[in-house]
């Protein structure tokens, strides 16, 4: 299942516009414009809501507003597929909250408010997962005193997956929201840990899956003078129809190790683990 790569749509300013003025109504509860956002998540679970990045059910972020730029209340907004296919893929829940009905590659919805319409929004509506992994092996490691602080720092690999029992293979969905928090490190050695997006440096709580993985990135601050070995432990998790899938939360550590300068024919520091074979 392929699921396109968005960022944010911004705002999006459509309306009535007539040769030679624009008509803008002066009535507060008129809508004259919407802003949204891209979808929090590009994948629902069938039978369940859109999650968020806190993998409770989310809203769609779209927003409208009146000729004096005061928000206009969210029951005059819809969600509508523009197709037959993604009228049957899902349902609503209180206008703004997406519920997934039929497993569906592709589901194209709009915002209407009025005369007014936003862009076109896709999403996916799958099966629900049986599973959430760790791509990468458990005993990978970190550098945690190298010279460089940007250079402190890990890739996690997770995904959500469904084992087809008949087929007996794993498909991954994409789409699907991943949580990952630290819950514990060793103090000795660290004074603090950092989950940040991959691309763009900022905090984060969770990444979507795209192309196979939802990938976050671990940075570690040092303390002044710190050795010796120590752990950051994470934990993954992963919820479905109100319920945590097989699997998660799902507890694994990263080793924190000291950096060492190259040696002839030597690669600095410790290889990566193997990536492992999925379930």
């Amino acid at each position: 299942m392929i699921i396109a790569k968005r960022g944010v749509i911004g705002v999006l300013f459509l309306g009535a516009v007539v040769t030679g003025c624009t008509d803008v109504s002066t009535d507060p509860q008129v809508a004259v414009s919407l802003q949204f956002d891209s979808l929090p998540a590009l994948a629902v679970v069938v039978g369940d809501t859109m999650r968020g990045a806190n993998l409770l059910p989310a809203r769609v972020p779209v927003r409208a507003f009146n000729g004096s730029g005061g928000a206009v209340s969210d029951t005059q907004v819809r969600i509508i597929g523009i197709d037959t296919g993604s009228v049957r893929a899902f349902t609503t829940i209180g206008g703004l909250q997406l519920v997934g009905r039929v497993v569906t590659p592709a589901v194209r919805v709009v915002a209407q408010a009025g005369s007014l319409q936003s862009q076109t929004q896709t999403f996916a509506v799958v099966p629900r997962p049986t599973g959430l992994f760790n791509v990468d092996a458990a005993g990978d490691s970190i550098g945690y005193d190298r010279p460089d602080t940007a250079q402190r720092f890990r890739d996690v690999s997770l995904l959500v997956f469904r084992r087809v029992a008949v087929e007996s293979t794993t498909v991954v969905l994409n789409g699907l929201r991943v949580r990952l928090r630290v819950v514990g490190f060793t103090t000795s050695l660290l004074d603090s840990v950092r989950i940040v997006g991959i691309g763009t440096g900022r905090d984060a709580t969770s990444a979507l899956v795209q192309d196979g993985a939802a990938k976050l990135r671990i940075k570690v601050y040092a303390k002044a003078g710190a050795t010796g070995t120590g752990t950051i432990d994470l934990e993954a998790s992963h919820r479905a129809l109100g319920t945590e899938v097989p699997g998660s939360p799902l507890r694994f550590s990263i080793r924190l190790r000291r950096f060492e300068l190259p040696r002839a024919g030597r690669i600095v520091g410790s290889p990566l683990a193997p990536a492992r074979a999925l379930p």
